[in-house]
């Protein structure tokens, strides 16, 4: 609008013929653009201001402008049609329009006159069938026009008028409540998707109207591409012109150009509107632009949108096909891996596209494998191939890759030991089935060795996840086991531990039961913590929903909760690959990378002559020794360990050792836990100005000056010496302390 106040505002503009042609354009790309009754309003004032100006040249200048005389009635009857559809704002407009006619109809004579009253009857027809909120008006002005200029057929147009008005006043209540609920949504697009959804369910209701609908939601929700795309979808449905829905795709990928799921969408509406050619630059213009290069999913959409126009173009043989795959694999594949889908839905596509194509079933075979190498963790890559391998291959061939997959680190295992014992258990021999059994059994023992491992050397800062009571299988920050099944009868090996431990108070907080944290990914954008919450079971399963967001302040479908019990968590992973308005949802472990709290073991009862080094090699095959560093009176060394898991394992080295003939006893030192004694002593060493006391270990070797006077032994010279008497032995008379 500012744009074209500033085209208005030059001089000699409205005269110009040429300005004048421009600033028309610029109205009717506004009103294209965005269905906005006040720019409608705008552009028709523009036009009735032209042709009532006094200014001959400007008048003609307006009539070459917009290529025909009557341009104002023209205008008005588009903007009507346009807008009439809208419930709330389109009276005004269409009483224009009405007036409009009036004063011609005033003027005109004879035939002409005719005319135009029978065309303003029939505009108050289409009126008065539209539901609007000024239908009583409307009905009113309608009697005193046909009171006036039909007066002989009033009552038979009367009673024709009110069945048609009856009708309009039922379906003005239904919208009416529909647009109460928009008022105290705020026009929410979850309450516009109601109102959209109780319309169409209504035959009666015209496509115009759910249109109006889509275009009013998008003044709020013009930054969101599920709404443009389900938009687009309905116009291609609602409409025989395709140009129409490729229209507002364009439109939408103005507004979301980040959207795969838009711009497949452009692919397939070009293809259906002009062939191969047109979708095919539509495809280059949104790898060149890197338009949907941050994520793998978004351009997976497209690149299978762009798969199907392919397959289904006939100047397309089946090598091209196959090249194609190539092609959008090796595009995937040099994008941010952490974005990729967790269902493998191009990937898919693309390999089944390829074994569908003569000869391409090894090409197909070449994909799965670079796929799996890629996504060496994703359980449901091996699954896929190794389901590849059993329709296209043998059964053999599937089962090496089942079990190539089980000795890697899956972020779902039990996903693959479900799809391999069923494919035994389906179509393998008994051989088969044991084999694969005690293989899986074995895999579930090192998973969860590899659990309690971790469980036991996590620190304070470690993530917050626990190791699920009854279950064979258990989730850590190393190994994601989202296991489907709600019951085991047997213990893990974090039961046993928990149960032979007896010193309450040297457990440590990592020992202890936690609140365990999922990550929830490829969530709808118009999810808010509410329906997350509602999604995971509710307020007494989640707490502590945290949407992630960007620095921008948009949401992009991940958040993180917190689930109150083992039981909770077990209900949410059986979530995982839910499908919720088309987005399949992933649910996972959240994973916190914490590095390992340094923890420190006091050790005493070992001998004056003891050195640290002594100490460290006792310490070392427990882990990491960081440092080793003694007190100031030399009878306690604390043992600096990596790790806590390494300091648990230290003081059991240590304590009980017998070094030179003394039994050593050591214990964790406790953070934030100073003894009286060691406040005492830390408070002395601040105020006192007293030489500190020396160790009690052996000095070092100094040499003697010649000039030195000889020492008689004595059996006091293996006591302890303080820093002056060393001076004296060694120094001499002379020195000075």
């Amino acid at each position: 609008m500012y744009w074209i106040a500033d085209e208005e505002s030059l001089p000699q503009a409205l005269s110009d013929e040429s300005v004048l042609k421009h600033i028309i354009g610029l109205y009717e790309m506004a009103v294209r653009e965005r269905m906005s009754i006040i720019m409608w309003q705008r552009y028709v004032d523009f036009a009735a201001g032209l042709s009532n100006s006094r200014d001959e040249e400007i008048r003609a200048a307006a009539v070459a402008a917009f290529g025909r005389e009557d341009y104002v009635i023209a205008l008005l009857r588009q903007g009507v049609e346009a807008t009439g559809a809208h419930y709330l704002q389109s009276q005004a407009l269409w009483m224009q329009y009405c007036d409009y006619i009036l004063h011609q109809i005033n003027k005109a004579e004879g035939s002409q006159k005719d005319e135009l009253v029978e065309q303003l009857q029939s505009v108050f027809i289409e009126r008065l069938a539209q539901p609007h909120t000024g239908v009583d008006e409307t009905f009113t002005m309608y009697s005193e026009f046909t009171t006036r200029h039909n007066a002989a057929t009033y009552e038979q147009q009367m009673v024709d008028a009110n069945k048609i008005v009856s009708v309009t006043r039922g379906q003005s209540v239904q919208r009416n409540a529909f647009e109460d609920r928009l008022v105290e949504s705020e026009g929410s697009w979850a309450e516009y998707s109601r109102y959209i959804s109780g319309l169409a369910a209504d035959n009666t209701t015209q496509p115009a109207e759910i249109c109006m609908l889509y275009e009013r939601a998008l003044v709020t929700s013009c930054y969101s591409p599920e709404v443009w795309s389900e938009y687009g979808a309905y116009v291609a449905g609602a409409f025989d012109d395709t140009q129409v829905a490729l229209d507002v795709t364009y439109r939408g990928l103005r507004n979301c150009p980040w959207s795969g799921r838009l711009w497949a969408q452009c692919v397939r509406f070009a293809y259906a509107h002009e062939g191969y050619e047109l979708a095919s630059r539509v495809y280059a213009r949104a790898t060149d632009t890197h338009a949907v290069s941050y994520s793998m999913v978004e351009y997976g959409l497209l690149a299978v949108a762009w798969l199907a126009v392919t397959r289904a173009d006939p100047g397309c043989d089946d090598e091209m096909l196959l090249d194609t795959c190539d092609q959008c694999v090796d595009v995937a594949y040099k994008l941010d891996p952490s974005t990729a889908d967790p269902v493998l839905y191009f990937e898919r596509c693309c390999t089944s596209t390829a074994a569908n194509a003569e000869n391409g079933t090894e090409r197909a075979r070449k994909l799965w494998t670079r796929i799996c190498k890629a996504r060496r963790f994703c359980t449901e890559a091996w699954v896929l191939s190794a389901e590849f391998e059993a329709a296209h291959g043998s059964a053999q061939s599937a089962r090496s890759v089942f079990r190539h997959a089980a000795q890697r680190k899956l972020d779902n295992p039990e996903r693959l030991f479900d799809a391999w014992l069923a494919l035994e258990n389906t179509s393998g021999e008994l051989v088969d089935i044991d084999a694969a059994e005690r293989i899986v059994c074995e895999q579930r023992r090192v998973i969860l060795r590899r659990a309690e491992r971790a469980h036991t050397m996590a620190g304070p800062a470690q993530s917050e996840v626990v190791l699920p009571v009854k279950r064979q299988r258990s989730v850590t920050p190393e190994a994601t086991a989202a296991d489907h099944s709600t019951s085991v009868d047997h213990n893990t090996p974090a039961d046993s531990a928990q149960a032979q431990s007896t010193k309450s108070d040297s457990a440590h907080p990592a020992d202890q039961p936690r609140v365990t944290t999922v990550f929830i990914s490829s969530l709808p954008r118009t999810f808010t913590s509410a329906d997350v919450e509602a999604f995971l079971g509710g307020p007494t399963q989640a707490t502590n929903i945290s949407m992630q967001i960007d620095k921008a302040g948009e949401f992009h479908g991940r958040a993180t909760a917190s689930m109150q019990s083992a039981s909770a968590l077990i209900a949410a992973l059986d979530k995982n690959n839910t499908v919720v308005d088309g987005h399949h949802i992933s649910v996972h472990i959240y994973k916190q990378h914490a590095k390992p709290v340094e923890t420190t073991v006091a050790v005493r009862g070992f001998a004056a002559n003891a050195t640290n080094k002594q100490i460290a090699e006792i310490a070392k095959p427990a882990g990491t020794v960081v440092r080793v560093r003694r007190n100031q009176s030399g009878d306690t060394a604390f043992v600096v360990m990596h790790s806590y898991g390494d300091a648990v394992r230290a003081e059991a080295a240590l304590n009980g050792y017998v070094l030179d003939e003394c039994t050593l006893d050591a214990s964790i030192v406790k953070s934030g836990r100073a003894t009286a004694k060691q406040k005492d002593a830390k408070e002395a060493s601040v105020t006192s100005l007293a030489p500190r006391k020396v160790a009690r270990r052996p000095a070092k070797k100094v040499g003697v000056l010649k000039t030195a006077p000889a020492q008689e032994p004595s059996s006091a010279s293996t006591e302890a010496k303080s820093n002056a008497e060393f001076r004296q032995l060694f120094l001499g008379s002379d020195s000075k302390p």
